[in-house]
């Protein structure tokens, strides 16, 4: 997985097609530029490995090393120190976001999992010391990759979660879907959020109203972006049991195993679940939003995709009960339940 992109909070959600094939594999190796790392498609993607309980798998290899230049960078060791320090305030407006053993698992693969490399575009001779120190990263991620397929031993601790925390979890999601998508469409303001192009929101609709083109359409990933907000709820409501039985782990890397398990299991069933009810159950709609033509069709296909694509795919939680709304949560928490009888959790 080769990274690249802008500020870090550009990238709001990674591709649906990346998601899948981060779930189907033993191992990711996420490239960055040791020049300007840490962008905005680096931290999408390292989100994404921690709410999906991917982690572990995750190993990070910093190109153009060789570049990484300063007065006060007096050797290597210097210049991985000063790579690393680019992490910090990522790091930190994680955990804010995801909890804390969402950055305390990024930390640890930052210091176990992490290789500098230089010049790779060239033909490397150990006898030069940058090569020879390059040949030695390379080595050392062949063996740390070999390594992640050995699956540590399980813990035997269950996780009781709160029914009310999954609630108040598809209100918040259901709700940063929302707040994102509405001020795109010109359906409502929101400082700092542009209003999309009619041009690509006609092509969006496109997209997704033909078999076969794809849930998305540049950086409008509207499976994506409901898939992620669940996912990300879901795994802050992971880390917060109200109990354990028969006892709480006292290590966190225990923690950290038990909270994966059911993490895993959920993006795959997240990601079926939003492209059901964004895409798959209202081609219709889609359809309808795509053959809109002249005066005011700019405003009639956003209404449709607004109202009556994303408000019944993915509608916020209220006090007063609707079909959409009941079924919208009961298919979450039928998921969440799914998966806690599948990984030895429960929901209380």
């Amino acid at each position: 997985m080769k990274a690249s992109g802008h500020t870090p909070k550009s990238v709001a959600a990674i591709s649906t097609s990346l998601t899948r094939r981060i779930e189907s594999t033993d191992a990711i190796v996420l490239v960055d530029n040791a020049v300007q790392p840490m962008q905005a498609a680096p931290v999408a993607a390292m989100k994404e490995m921690i709410t999906s309980g991917s982690a572990s798998k995750l190993l990070l290899v910093f190109t153009h090393f060789d570049e990484v230049k300063g007065d006060n960078l007096r050797n290597a060791a210097d210049r991985e120190q000063h790579v690393l320090a680019s992490a910090e305030n990522v790091l930190a407006s994680i955990g804010e976001e995801l909890g804390p053993f969402a950055e305390r698992a990024l930390r640890g693969r930052l210091k176990d999992a992490c290789f500098f490399v230089g010049g790779i575009d060239e033909d490397l001779d150990a006898a030069k010391n940058p090569h020879k120190r390059t040949i030695g990263q390379m080595q050392a991620l062949l063996a740390a990759i070999n390594a992640i397929v050995e699956k540590p031993k399980p813990v035997l601790a269950k996780p009781v979660y709160d029914r009310m925390n999954l609630v108040l979890a598809v209100k918040n999601a259901a709700e940063s879907f929302h707040d994102a998508w509405w001020p795109r469409l010109g359906l409502a303001y929101k400082p700092g959020v542009g209003k999309e192009h009619w041009k690509r929101i006609w092509a969006l609709s496109r997209r997704l109203s033909t078999p076969g083109l794809g849930d998305e359409y540049d950086n409008l990933k509207p499976v994506a972006d409901l898939r992620k907000q669940l996912q990300d709820r879901l795994y802050v409501l992971l880390q917060n049991p109200l109990r354990w039985d028969p006892a709480e782990p006292t290590d966190d890397a225990h923690k950290q195993q038990v909270f994966d398990g059911p993490a895993n299991a959920l993006s795959a069933k997240t990601l079926d679940l939003a492209t059901r009810r964004v895409r798959a159950e209202r081609m219709p709609e889609w359809q309808s939003a795509f053959n809109q033509s002249g005066r005011g069709s700019c405003y009639a296909r956003a209404s449709i995709i607004g109202e009556r694509i994303y408000e019944r795919a993915a509608p916020i939680p209220d006090v007063t009960p609707s079909p959409d709304r009941n079924s919208f949560l009961h298919e979450v928490a039928a998921v969440v339940e799914s998966v806690c009888a599948e990984e030895g959790a429960a929901l209380a």
